[in-house]
């Protein structure tokens, strides 16, 4: 009996160590998108950091639709995509996936639905949005194209 509760045991284990994002799923950040289609129209800038503020180092931005296959390559490591804007392990929307990430684990994952004003690549935290004509270009805070 000891043997087979000690089997059990380790397998729940094993299973809760899976690849993936453990507690963490996509989520619609509709005060984000609001803010950022805002930024687009009237211009100016502001960091990343500011509108979407908490413990994180660095984000990856993707502009969906992306399947989780494209995801994990594009974060060089396993992802479970699930929650707001995904199905099947895939992230359905037209607009972007934004991955934060604190010491190269997710944090956060934040879908601004059929928005897709940010460029795709990596970020520093001390990324800022800047507004030009309409769009949104990524720029260090000393004004040079980010590293995106």
């Amino acid at each position: 009996m000891r043997l087979i509760v000690t089997l059990l045991a380790l397998l729940a284990l094993v299973a809760g160590c899976g690849p993936g994002t453990p507690g963490v799923t996509v989520e619609f950040d509709e005060g984000l998108e609001k803010t950022i289609t805002e930024l687009a129209r009237s211009g100016g800038s502001r960091p990343l950091k500011e509108l979407a503020p908490g413990d994180w180092t660095s984000v990856q931005v993707i502009i969906g639709p992306a399947s989780g296959a494209r995801i994990e390559r594009e974060l060089g490591r396993p992802a479970a995509v699930e929650g707001d804007g995904t199905h099947s392990g895939d992230y359905v929307q037209d607009g972007n996936l934004l991955v934060f990430d604190r010491d190269g684990a997710t944090t956060r994952m934040v879908s601004l639905g059929t928005v897709a004003a940010l460029g795709e690549g990596k970020y520093r935290a001390d990324v800022v949005l800047q507004s030009r004509g309409g769009a949104i270009t990524m720029t260090d805070p000393d004004g040079r194209p980010a590293g995106g």
